[in-house]
């Protein structure tokens, strides 16, 4: 699952290089609405699907808030920020040896929350019927309840203080039209990862956007 890191940045830097070509043509087509700065906020709601991730803890609610600006008729360049809160597994009984942690710090961080923060950059193609899909990139900050030095530390490849790492995602969904006033109300799957020392814990969820600035 750590291609997911190395797919988001390829299709982030690629597309890029493209649209910035086209953009010259292109402006013409685009009004003033379209060259303006949008924003978008909302809900996250995932569940880990590593092995280890998922031994310990379960459903991870959060928010989100998006800036993004039209560089094309169908291109988006943006970025997000994301704040998770997630939670234990209830009745979790892993002992220190079967996790294989060499500090008492980190042991703790196995039943603890913890919140995840980051920043990603991102890049989004709006197909005509409203679908839409995207890759991101950035930075992720994490936070344990037992210790804000531990981050995601508690997991065994990391096994020490990891409160840094890359974060990467890819999503895709469907964007409905509400009102007179055309509010958009967005729905995605998104696969996303927490990538330190070569190891990603992965999670996989829904989100949920509505535009407060359209």
């Amino acid at each position: 699952m750590k291609n997911i890191t190395v797919i988001s940045l390829i299709l982030i830097f690629s597309f890029v290089q493209f649209i910035a070509a086209q953009t010259t043509s292109k402006n013409d087509i685009l009004t003033k609405q379209d060259k303006s700065i949008h924003l978008e906020s909302g809900i996250n709601l995932s569940l880990p699907v590593h092995t280890m991730m998922y031994r310990t803890h379960r459903l991870a609610i959060g928010i989100n808030v998006r800036a993004w600006k039209k560089i094309s008729p169908k291109w988006d360049l943006g970025i997000k920020a994301d704040y998770d809160y997630r939670f234990i597994k209830k009745k979790s009984q892993e002992t220190a040896e079967s996790m294989e942690l060499s500090n008492e710090l980190l042991i703790k961080g196995l039943y603890r929350n913890f919140s995840l923060i980051s920043i990603k950059p991102n890049i989004q193609f709006n197909s005509n019927s409203n679908w839409f899909w995207g890759a991101e990139s950035g930075l992720g900050y994490a936070i344990s309840d037992a210790d804000s030095r531990i981050g995601m530390g508690f997991v065994h490849e990391y096994d020490g203080l990891q409160q840094f790492g890359l974060c990467s995602g890819l999503y895709f969904g469907k964007c409905f039209i509400i009102g007179p006033t055309k509010k958009k109300l967005s729905l995605s799957m998104d696969l996303t990862q927490f990538l330190a020392h070569w190891h990603a814990e992965n999670s996989l969820g829904l989100t949920f956007k509505y535009s407060l600035i359209n």
